[in-house]
């Protein structure tokens, strides 16, 4: 009976140094802790990161990744227009129109549309 008992401990014990040794169970997992940047974030992942280490330091961030592209059709609603028409610039540019003209929020996006190309301002 002991020696059984000291067989399971020493085969315990060698799955412990194994695991601590290997680690197995250590999480990579990283834990989302800020945002940065205008909403939508028109970025890639590296200027994500680049924007999140400027303003909140590395460590603690270690990485940035653009997340959750929202349809418009999902959560949200066309509100007001913005600027001439046609619109010339980029999304990103209808998107700071209808910051500067009506406020954010209530605006979260801006998206230059159809064939007349409109810079709409959705809510």
């Amino acid at each position: 009976m002991a020696k059984n008992i000291n067989s399971v401990s020493i085969t315990f014990l060698l799955f412990v140094l194994l695991v601590a040794s290997t680690e197995i169970l250590k999480s990579e997992a990283q834990t989302f802790c800020f945002e940065c940047g205008p909403v939508p974030f028109l970025g890639t992942n590296a200027d994500c990161f680049n924007c999140c280490k400027t303003k909140y330091g590395s460590p603690p961030v270690v990485s940035g990744v653009v997340e959750g592209k929202i349809l418009k059709s999902e959560a949200q609603t066309f509100c007001f227009e913005c600027g001439p028409v046609p619109f010339l610039g980029t999304n990103a540019d209808c998107f700071n129109c209808c910051k500067t003209k009506y406020g954010s929020p209530p605006v979260v996006s801006g998206v230059v549309e159809g064939s007349e190309k409109h810079c709409h301002c959705y809510c």
